[in-house]
């Protein structure tokens, strides 16, 4: 949809700006370089825009839709027929047009390569193989921005004018390769979107294929009529209009996937560590054991005390009985005997105070056992240090491909300090948007139940998913 939105831009921006893109180059290089920069600012800021405003705006700009459009405008110069209005419009500043489609593409190109030195870091980080399309975009990237730069540079006049006309028309003819390398780019991107189905995916590959089959089989005949000159063109355009509409259509069925290509959903790591019944059954053990060696202790305090005691009754008792009998023969010692029995008494005090203090000192330190056992130790529901969690940016309904997302959580006594959000198989400006807004509102909130919606839904369900399952692992 976006692309479409584009093209009908580009034609009205051609149609209604090429007089002043002709007069005042300078002024709407300026204005592309600030537009590229100011959606590449507000892809990356932390403002929550409205998910249209996203999609179709700093879509346009960011998901290089709007550069495609404009680049295909400088290529169907060269495949419309001459004398026709839309060449008359667009041939005088095509050149223009170019540089003016380089400056826009700035803001596509820097976005995603962000995301792909993000994604070339999480691969390494989690030991992940990086994927055929990936490694096939990385590299088609790269030859395209080496040959987009020295065109962009040789079609400024000032530049042009020091190169031979037939050098310079060599070197263009690099144009071919790069209007080539568009579109394999822009299928490879496709190929993973064409799982998830959708009648959108399928119209944005007709569309694209039918723009740039229609170019290349126009672009031949014209170089067909002007090498051949034909005396009818009728035939030739029905057989030309006919291969576009079969390479067209090859290029959807090619792009098909088969009944079994569809990715597995991944859904959620299933590693979780919980309390289980016997781990709480061995704390309740442990608390029970310890009470009962504490009565135990204290049992077995009172009955030491309460054997010395007795042990001492007992000899003073024999003593007395045996004082007793001495008083009967003799008279005269009687009084001496009963002094004995004060001091024996008065020992038997001191033994008694003696066991007594014991046995407080011994039930002492009891108590404070019990006391200690008693007071509940600060219990956490998460261990320390950092997880890792794995979720899904879930498709719409009816739509089976979902993309990886990964969380590494920092928690310390049960307060989540960090969270680190990886995003290998989104697009670069919707993680963006959701990287920015999920960490802060989980770790305000200290909960994964945080609304979602931040313009990048999909991508924020898949963090906040991450987010939960690195939880589920830190558990106790």
């Amino acid at each position: 949809m976006i692309f479409l939105i584009s093209l009908i831009l580009t034609a009205a921006f051609v149609w209604f700006g090429a007089d002043l893109l002709k007069k005042k180059p300078n002024v709407c290089y300026i204005a592309a370089a600030v537009l590229s920069a100011a959606a590449f600012a507000a892809g990356q800021s932390e403002i929550k825009f409205p998910e249209w405003f996203s999609t179709y705006v700093l879509g346009i700009f960011n998901k290089g839709a709007l550069a495609c459009a404009l680049w295909c405008a400088v290529a169907w110069a060269a495949a419309l027929p001459n004398g026709s209005a839309a060449i008359k419009k667009i041939m005088p500043v095509r050149g223009e047009l170019s540089i003016f489609a380089a400056l826009i593409t700035l803001s596509h190109a820097v976005t995603y390569t962000l995301s792909y030195l993000d994604r070339i870091s999480t691969f390494s980080k989690y030991n992940i193989s990086p994927s055929t399309e990936f490694i096939t975009t990385c590299v088609v990237c790269l030859v395209l921005m080496l040959i987009m730069i020295p065109l962009t540079v040789i079609s400024f006049k000032t530049i042009r004018k020091k190169i031979k006309p037939k050098t310079w028309k060599n070197i263009q003819r690099a144009a071919y390769v790069f209007y080539a390398l568009i579109y394999v780019h822009i299928m490879v991107i496709y190929l993973p979107k064409v799982k998830r189905g959708g009648a959108d995916v399928i119209l944005s590959i007709l569309l694209y294929s039918a723009v740039f089959f229609g170019y290349a089989v126009f672009r031949i005949r014209k170089w067909y009529v002007k090498s051949k000159k034909p005396a009818k063109s009728g035939a030739l355009n029905a057989v030309c209009t006919a291969a576009v509409v079969l390479l067209t259509g090859g290029a959807v069925m090619f792009m098909q996937p088969g009944k079994d290509a569809a990715p597995k959903r991944t859904g959620n790591s299933s590693k979780k560590a919980v309390l289980t019944e016997e781990a709480t059954k061995a704390v309740n053990d442990d608390t029970a054991e310890t009470t009962t060696a504490a009565a135990e202790d204290e049992e077995k305090g009172g009955t030491t005390a309460a054997k010395t005691t007795k042990a001492k009754d007992g000899k003073n008792t024999t003593e007395t009985t045996t004082a007793d009998k001495k008083s009967d023969d003799k008279d005269k010692d009687k009084d001496k005997d009963k002094d004995k029995d004060k001091d024996k008494e008065s020992e038997n005090e001191s033994v008694e105070d003696s066991g007594n203090s014991s046995q407080e000192e011994e039930e002492a330190p009891q108590e404070e056992q019990q006391q200690a056992a008693a007071e509940p130790e600060v219990q956490y529901i998460y261990n320390n240090g950092t997880f890792t969690g794995t979720g899904t940016s879930p498709a719409d309904e009816g739509k089976d491909y979902e993309g990886t997302v990964y969380a590494d959580v920092t928690i310390e006594n049960d307060v989540i300090t960090a969270i680190s959000l990886s995003f290998p198989d989104d697009d670069a400006d919707w993680c963006v948007m959701a990287e920015k807004a999920i960490p802060g509102r989980i770790m305000s909130a200290q909960s994964a139940d945080v609304d979602a919606s931040c313009g990048a839904t999909r991508s924020a369900e898949g963090a906040i998913a991450a987010v939960k399952d690195a939880l589920s692992q830190a558990r106790k």
